[in-house]
């Protein structure tokens, strides 16, 4: 088995793991905190099983743009990779953080709103800073992205349109994200493993 093949084993696994949990989600969770959390609390070993993949893709993901950035071989490809890879590790970094928010005060918050009826106190601060975690993850991801593309274009080992659809993507996705205030279409974290995994379906088919 060689080095190509076994990066985008590793990185056609991150979205696959990635999208286990994300298929479970609900867009119930992301209500008014009022109307979420009781639903969050009947929901616990879903959030359970769709956190633990998530959490999963994020670790394997930034080991496959680790191989990738050998696998690129070029003096330039693999410098703008290794550039390419920190920032995204930056990133999973962050959304792992916001996932274990999830995990552990959004579960408490969930149980106390089920108790008592209110929201507790604080509660919306704690998940604003998560949601700013949540926003850096997809920033980082589109510009890794980018820079990726820029990678690919730098090296013989994937074809040139590949490098071309990354940088364009990473671009657009980023402008959009921004331009529609961190929401909208550009907003689901599956997005942030969309590139990666078609670099490693390419290396697979390659």
């Amino acid at each position: 088995m060689t080095g190509s093949t076994v990066t985008g084993a590793v990185l056609t696994a991150g979205l696959a793991l990635f999208m286990v949990g994300a298929l479970a989600w609900r867009l119930d969770y992301e209500g008014p905190p009022e109307q979420a959390l009781p639903i969050i609390h009947r929901d616990r070993r879903r959030r359970v099983w769709i956190h633990s993949w998530m959490v999963a893709a994020l670790v394997v993901t930034p080991a496959g743009l680790a191989g990738l950035t050998v696998v690129l071989e070029k003096p330039t490809a693999t410098v703008l990779g290794a550039m390419a890879t920190t920032a995204y590790l930056t990133g999973a970094v962050c959304i792992i953080a916001s996932l274990a928010f999830r995990l552990t005060v959004v579960v408490w918050a969930a149980e106390q709103t089920s108790v008592n009826g209110r929201v507790p106190d604080g509660y919306s601060a704690y998940d604003s800073w998560a949601g700013a975690l949540y926003v850096v993850h997809m920033l980082t991801a589109y510009v890794s992205s980018a820079v990726l593309g820029c990678a690919v274009l730098a090296s013989d080992a994937l074809p040139r349109w590949l490098g071309w659809s990354g940088v364009v993507w990473g671009l657009v996705f980023a402008a959009g994200f921004v331009a529609t205030r961190f929401s909208g279409p550009f907003n689901p974290p599956f997005w942030a493993h969309v590139y990666t995994g078609s670099l490693g379906i390419a290396l697979l088919v390659s």
